[in-house]
């Protein structure tokens, strides 16, 4: 018996920098704070990039608490989830101890995917090929060093998938970053599948209609793993950055 548990929902709040004070934005919808609210702030991706406007992201990920052979964790969240004790008490509400986790899954390494992983020490940390190296590159060694130490690395070759335990598998679908993964879980009556950020949103799934920030190439990659998710027939999809739903169900 596998079962699979949304131990914290996603969030996104976004915020600017007024005078010396941060100011809080809110939008109801997941798509309104990550893509539309650029627009109200008159945010052009084609002339700023993410890092240079005025308009920064709290981001909390969909984090997924898996118990069948294996007790998994997929995506255990942002430095603000887990160095808090938010992490520890989601999981308590379902008797589970950080102790416990035998694997933790990010399903890429941009922060708020993977910052929490560093509560798990003797865990065993499965991420897309390469997906280190790249969080070296964008946060730099001690950051990221500081996040897997204490943890087994191990990678997803790039186009494979990799079993983790019966029913639990990790599929390689590479676009929002290099190494880019999601996570299928088949409990025989349910297929269960965790995007990451290769679709953010419920929109991005079913209308595969992506986020502007991304580069022709990225696009291109992330087609093909939208694909890839697609062919796995779900029955259940929990997005990186919004609440689970049914795909046959209408937005």
């Amino acid at each position: 018996m596998i079962n699979v548990d949304v131990a914290i929902q996603p969030v996104v709040v976004r915020f600017s920098l007024i005078g010396n004070e941060i100011s809080y934005h809110f939008a109801v919808g997941a798509d309104a704070q990550l893509d539309q609210m650029e627009k109200r702030f008159g945010i052009d991706p084609e002339q700023d990039t993410v890092f240079d406007s005025n308009l920064g992201f709290l981001p909390v990920a969909t984090t997924l608490l898996i118990r069948g052979e294996k007790t998994i964790v997929v995506d255990p969240g942002n430095h603000h989830t887990s160095s808090y004790g938010i992490l520890p008490g989601a999981l308590k509400n379902y008797g589970v101890d950080v102790q416990d986790v035998d694997i933790v899954v990010a399903t890429h390494s941009h922060h708020d995917h993977i910052a929490g992983a560093s509560v798990f020490t003797g865990a065993e940390l499965v991420v897309g090929a390469g997906e280190v190296d790249f969080a070296r590159e964008v946060y730099g060694p001690a950051k990221t060093q500081a996040i897997i130490e204490g943890l087994t690395v191990r990678e997803v070759p790039t186009g494979e998938q990799l079993d983790l335990c019966p029913g639990v598998s990790v599929v390689s679908t590479p676009g929002h970053t290099p190494g880019s993964v999601s996570v299928l879980v088949d409990t025989g009556s349910e297929r269960y599948l965790a995007t990451g950020d290769a679709a953010m949103t419920r929109k991005e799934f079913e209308t595969r209609r992506l986020g502007h920030w991304y580069t022709g190439e990225q696009r291109e990659q992330m087609a093909r793993s939208l694909q890839v998710l697609h062919d796995l027939r779900p029955t259940m999809v929990f997005p990186g950055h919004d609440r689970a739903f049914r795909p046959e169900e209408s937005v």
